[in-house]
């Protein structure tokens, strides 16, 4: 098997590498929320099931949750 890598292929990796972990770049401002929290609330589209920014926007419902029923202790 032969490998051949252009310089094009890894003309600015970093800069790059940072666009792709960007979640707004990849899915827009519509997920996130006024408080810039992970929300689906304002989202049009669906996310695939098992992937890291659909665990995320769990995680970040889970957390809202918790922080209503903290909050509505006396």
């Amino acid at each position: 098997m032969n490998l051949t890598i252009y310089t094009s292929d890894v003309r600015n990796f970093d800069e790059e590498v940072d666009k792709h972990f960007d979640v707004k770049d990849w899915h827009g401002s519509g997920l996130f929320d006024k408080d810039d929290r992970l929300s689906l609330d304002n989202y049009k589209y669906g996310l695939e099931p098992y992937t890291y920014i659909s665990i995320m926007v769990d995680m970040q419902e889970q957390i809202n949750e918790l922080k209503e029923i903290l909050n509505a202790k006396p």
